[in-house]
């Protein structure tokens, strides 16, 4: 594990690609066993509610082995101001999403208990990526790129970029048009969670803000009966998305950079 740590610090860009093949192939082992041994269609949520927790307890354990855990922000609760700012946050893109989505605020957020699986799906996606790609892969970029402001920024843009390219995933079951559109969306998104992450000292506020985020979607699209996701819809995320996206730019420039020939701690307060 200690020649994959240096590994990890002598090529930080191959280690991330690395970690991401590693992500697909944890969670389809998992789901694939699942679906052998437990009897589940590979259509089933839960086989993939396995093949996250699977990704997220491997992950964690890359973590823990190389001494990361804290540095990375998984043991961390946060700066009291970035937990403030992310309620907020938190409670903009909500109202956000449900006038994306109905072109009101007054819609139906009523949990049953057939919507669990899918709801539970959706939140542990927040979870699972957030610390691989703003604990694990951002840490792995930014302990090497960050005494430098644009090396700080090139690292969040990184993991932006690897985020939104999971979403062509999608394409197994969507168009071409809305895949596009939620792969920049999901971009966009992550330049706020990767400064909220650097600044604030703990990966947990993006996870809740992720998390949340779908958890509140999904809620509302359930509850919509025939609801489809469609071009429009996306690109009023994505406008409205502005203002955070703006935001997480101006944390970026509040990150503290490290000494030179010090490896970056992250995440890094804020002067």
């Amino acid at each position: 594990m200690q020649k994959f740590k240096q590994f990890a610090s002598k090529y930080p860009l191959t280690f991330v690609f690395l970690m991401i093949v590693v992500l697909v192939l944890l969670m389809g082992g998992a789901a694939a066993a699942a679906v052998g041994l437990l009897g589940y269609a590979m259509t089933d949520v839960m086989p993939q509610i396995i093949g996250q927790v699977v990704a997220t307890l491997g992950f964690l354990f890359i973590l823990w082995r190389f001494g990361w855990l804290a540095p990375a922000g998984i043991l961390q609760k946060g700066s009291r101001h970035i937990w403030l700012v992310t309620i907020i946050i938190l409670i903009y893109t909500g109202l956000a999403v449900l006038y994306a989505f109905s072109g009101t605020f007054r819609v139906d957020l009523t949990l049953t208990s057939d919507m669990t699986p899918v709801l539970v799906h959706t939140t542990l996606a927040g979870v699972l990526e957030e610390i691989l790609l703003r604990g694990l892969i951002l840490y792995a970029l930014v302990s090497q790129w960050g005494q430098k402001r644009r090396g700080v920024v090139a690292a969040v843009l990184v993991s932006a970029l690897l985020f939104g390219a999971l979403h062509f995933f999608n394409l197994a079951t969507g168009e071409w048009s809305i895949t596009a559109l939620q792969v920049l969306e999901a971009f966009v998104s992550a330049i706020l969670y990767g400064g909220l992450v650097l600044v604030g000292g703990s990966v947990w506020p993006a996870v809740v803000l992720h998390s949340g985020i779908n958890l509140l979607a999904n809620v509302v699209a359930l509850n919509e009966p025939g609801f489809v996701m469609t071009v429009p819809i996306y690109w009023t995320l994505i406008i409205l998305d502005l203002p955070t996206v703006i935001y997480g730019c101006y944390l970026l420039v509040k990150v503290r950079l490290a000494l030179p020939d010090t490896p970056a701690k992250v995440p890094m307060m804020a002067h």
